[in-house]
């Protein structure tokens, strides 16, 4: 199964995201949206593993998870990467670090590493992805983007709970992410 740990993106942001990404999608043509049910803040990408595997992911994490504070996240930035050249991934986050979900991400890669997991070498950094381009991207869509990128938004605000283990399968309409484990942080 593909999969991958995140922290869902709640309400009141949640709202304010599908408002943003529909937005967005009426505006900025050629790209595959998420959908809207399921933003989320990537902590850690496995790809393909089996179910045995998976399991043994959430077993490595919930320790992590445990002693993890409840956080609250601001989302208020657009970006794409990469950064320069044809973007693959356009994406919501923060403008600045989020020092608990960085933690829990180093965190869920320092416990999966030494497990041999394959772990992500890049510095993490935060983001929702709100869609795909389709390559090539028309110069349209992209001025489109970049004016999008340009304006000014409200901050999103929630307050991070839980962390889950989601199974990606390719669906009519973009990605289905189906929730596998959930992991509920300690109370603040």
């Amino acid at each position: 199964m593909r999969c991958f740990l995140a922290v869902p993106i709640a309400d009141p942001a949640l709202a304010e995201a599908q408002r943003l990404e529909a937005s967005l999608r009426e505006r900025v043509t050629a790209t595959r949206w998420a959908r809207p049910q399921t933003l989320h803040l990537t902590v850690h990408f496995f790809g393909n593993i089996d179910e045995e595997r998976a399991q043994s992911a959430v077993e490595l994490v919930r320790p992590v998870a445990a002693v993890t504070s409840a956080f609250d996240v601001e989302l208020d930035s657009l970006g794409a990467f990469p950064s320069r050249g044809a973007p693959r991934v356009l994406w919501l986050g923060p403008s600045r670090n989020v020092a608990p979900l960085t933690a829990l991400a180093l965190e869920c890669r320092a416990v999966l590493g030494a497990a041999g997991f394959d772990v992500e070498e890049r510095a993490y950094h935060a983001h929702c992805t709100l869609g795909r381009p389709r390559l090539p991207w028309s110069a349209s869509a992209r001025a489109a983007w970049t004016a999008a990128v340009a304006e000014p938004r409200p901050v999103m605000r929630f307050t991070a709970t839980r962390l889950v283990l989601y199974d990606s399968h390719p669906g009519p309409g973009g990605g289905v992410y189906t929730e596998r484990a959930s992991l509920d942080f300690a109370l603040r």
